[in-house]
């Protein structure tokens, strides 16, 4: 069973939802510290004028150690701004009408929500639905995890689900104690982010960094088979 462990990222790039496709079960790992200026809170889209910020206002002032499940939202004005942007962006898009309504229904009901963790797993899991994902979605507090490494934090929730394979980005590996994995017997399954496809986007200049929302809102039911499911074992 492949396991894949991840801070919630507001409406993610393509590479999130690829990791959560390779994977039987997917957490939520929010349980540790927010990072200013991060993926945690916002993400990109193109517009015929170059890429743009979609940005949640977090408050985070006197609480450096805040963690990611206690981050409050400062500025309830977002969700109509972000969705404004996103509407008139992809207004003459060939598939946006294929998502505009859901996209709406799920903007005005996070624009009410006080946490960022909240509104990010609203969004992951209306967008992996719409990507045709059915990993179960779960929250790290719903299991015991002793004080640990983050290495050691991640074999408790494997060995917790029963994993034998835990998957991650390359960048994983910068952090991860691949020795201990070998050690308890579970296996690293490392996701290769390249040979996307290239589709038409707004911008001249096409990027593949940006939210899945443009993969969505430029390719329609298509989308689901520009996700690779690309892996290698460590």
């Amino acid at each position: 069973m492949r396991l894949a462990v991840l801070q919630s990222n507001y409406v993610p790039w393509k590479g999130y939802f690829d990791l959560m496709a390779m994977s039987d079960l997917f957490i939520v790992y929010d349980s540790v510290q927010y990072t200013k200026n991060d993926w945690r809170n916002r993400n990109l889209i193109p517009t015929r004028s170059g890429a743009v910020w979609l940005t949640i206002p977090v408050a985070t002032a006197g609480m450096a150690e805040q963690a990611i499940n206690e981050a409050v939202i400062n500025d309830r004005r977002w969700a109509r701004k972000h969705w404004t942007t996103i509407s008139q962006t992809y207004a003459k898009g060939p598939h946006f009408s294929r998502v505009r309504d859901q996209w709406a229904q799920c903007f005005e009901e996070a624009g009410s929500l006080e946490k960022i963790h909240d509104v990010n797993v609203q969004f992951l899991t209306m967008l992996a639905g719409q990507l045709s994902i059915d990993t179960p979605i779960l929250d790290d507090r719903e299991f015991e995890i002793r004080p640990d490494t983050p290495t050691g934090k991640l074999l408790q929730l494997c060995q917790q689900v029963g994993a034998d394979r835990y998957v991650t980005g390359a960048a994983g590996l910068n952090y991860l104690e691949v020795e201990r994995f070998h050690t308890e017997g579970i296996a690293i399954d490392v996701i290769e982010y390249d040979h996307y496809p290239i589709y038409s986007q707004v911008s001249d200049q096409f990027r593949h960094d940006v939210s899945v929302l443009d993969l969505l809102a430029s390719v329609g039911t298509e989308a689901a088979g520009h996700l690779l499911g690309r892996f290698h074992t460590v």
